[in-house]
């Protein structure tokens, strides 16, 4: 198993353990602070159609468009998922634990489409959707937040940021999140030596957050977070630097 599988823990559990709200640590995934995961108890193969949105259905409600299969794109998607394998929720389907305290299990393949993937399709069916008429298809399973887990190691990231050290004459012990946000400046100080990580005399941001993402593809790395939470964690790992300057 990786070792994110091994730092999972049920959000009940952790919500119980902090004496939080299940609801707030929700919230607190949705602003991006650390992922919410499902872990995946088979062996499964997901077939994912590509759809657009035809006209306005007559008898239905104003604005509700008809989902078709599109014959132009040959971009049928097989997802295979593996038993024990950790699942990124997205945040929509976070929220609707918020409102809803659960969601639909087609949900997770769905977003594991890429955004590239997406390109010039409205949307994506599962095949037991599009044939939904036919016998034989099994109902999908409902994810509840009994079902739902957090990673340990981003939820004390995640409290640790609020210990930033906010005046330049406070002193005390760098832990272990103030001592990586003086990792990260200082590496982002030294991307910012070559013009494309620099904006003026201070590190692009932007630019660094898309050499995190082109890495964690390139080596394999789970890249949750990374599209939402990097510029953050960037901003505060430079504000922390300014209060160490001597």
């Amino acid at each position: 198993m990786d070792a994110l599988f091994k730092d999972l823990i049920k959000i009940t559990k952790a919500a119980s353990n902090q004496n939080i709200e299940i609801r707030d640590l929700l919230s607190d995934s949705v602003d991006g602070n650390y992922g919410i995961y499902v872990i995946s108890n088979k062996d499964y193969r997901e077939v994912l159609i590509p759809c657009v949105d035809g006209g306005v259905h007559q008898g239905a409600d104003f604005g509700e468009y008809i989902h078709q299969f599109n014959p132009e794109f040959n971009k049928t998607k097989y997802i295979d998922i593996q038993l024990g394998q950790v699942i990124a929720v997205a945040e929509k389907q976070i929220k609707e634990l918020i409102v809803n305290n659960e969601f639909s299990e087609v949900e997770l393949y769905r977003a594991l489409v890429t955004d590239s993937e997406s390109l010039d399709v409205d949307f994506w069916k599962s095949e037991r959707e599009v044939f939904e008429f036919q016998e034989g298809f099994p109902q999908y399973s409902t994810i509840t937040l009994d079902a739902v887990y957090v990673s340990k190691q981003e939820l004390e990231y995640a409290q640790g940021r609020h210990e930033i050290v906010t005046s330049p004459k406070q002193k005390i012990a760098d832990g272990p999140s103030n001592t990586a946000f003086k990792v990260i400046g200082l590496l982002m100080l030294h991307l910012a030596k070559s013009p494309k990580y620099a904006s003026g005399t201070s590190p692009n941001k932007s630019q660094i957050k898309e050499l995190l993402l082109d890495l964690a593809e390139e080596l394999g790395i789970n890249p949750y977070g990374l599209s939402k939470v990097d510029e953050r964690v960037l901003a505060d790992a430079l504000k922390y630097l300014e209060t160490q300057k001597a």
